[in-house]
């Protein structure tokens, strides 16, 4: 389906390219103790009022958990203090409505402090919180071919064309986690697996864009929920 497969590309090139950038910064031995990652798992998503409105008017609904890939990096200072970045994509549905590809995804990413503690020379856990940004989008795949010439001649509003119609919303969001990892290894720098587990807290709101255009009436909905996470990478100690 045209949409899923969207978000999929979308995840795993940034995964790719972020990841790459990640290795080479660790490979210069610039970025010191920490560890750079990518993971897959679930999150909940408080889209109920969203499926409600769907299934009135006769379109699929798609529950209230989502398929979220992830990756991110961190550095941990002297003092044991974390600091990195994040980002987050979310698979929440995708199918079929009177011909036409319907679906839902969202992503978020977060800049974020924690504290590292490690239990033993392989294995550590840390506390993290995180804060950032993150954004939600319905869109409608339209059949229409629109004619370049006929664009020139009678240039109109985005939301008045034939192009896919996309309704969005973006809000804050804040990321309360922690981390167990695993570094089999248990000195310099090696493959690390591990496990991220927490909630992410985002505001309820109606508030949804067409384009650059303001929609009223809209259903509430929040990015937020509960989340865990299958990490792997690559990690290095103090």
């Amino acid at each position: 389906m045209a949409g899923l497969a969207r978000w999929i590309r979308m995840a795993l090139s940034l995964m790719l390219v972020l990841g790459a950038a990640a290795e080479s910064v660790n490979a210069q031995g610039i970025f010191g103790p920490g560890a750079s990652f990518f993971g897959a798992g679930v999150s909940g998503i408080g889209t109920g009022n969203l499926d409600d409105r769907l299934a009135a008017r006769g379109y699929p609904s798609f529950g209230r958990t989502a398929t979220g890939v992830n990756i991110g990096t961190y550095h941990i200072l002297p003092s044991g203090l974390t600091v990195g970045g994040e980002w987050h994509g979310l698979i929440i549905g995708d199918a079929v409505h009177q011909g036409r590809d319907v679906g839902i995804g969202g992503g978020y990413g977060t800049i974020g402090l924690g504290y590292m503690l490690e239990l033993s020379r392989r294995t550590r856990v840390y506390p993290r919180l995180g804060l950032g940004g993150g954004g939600m989008g319905l869109w409608f795949e339209s059949d229409s071919v629109v004619n370049f010439d006929d664009v020139l001649a009678d240039p109109k509003p985005v939301p008045d064309s034939d192009r896919e119609p996309v309704l969005s919303r973006v809000s804050v969001v804040m990321d309360l986690g922690m981390g167990a990892e695993f570094l089999p290894a248990g000195f310099g720098r090696g493959l690390m697996v591990g496990l991220r587990f927490g909630y992410l807290v985002t505001p309820s709101s109606t508030n949804w864009q067409l384009y650059d255009h303001d929609v009223i009436g809209g259903p509430s909905v929040r990015l937020g929920g509960p989340y865990i996470r299958a990490v792997i990478g690559v990690g290095s100690r103090r």
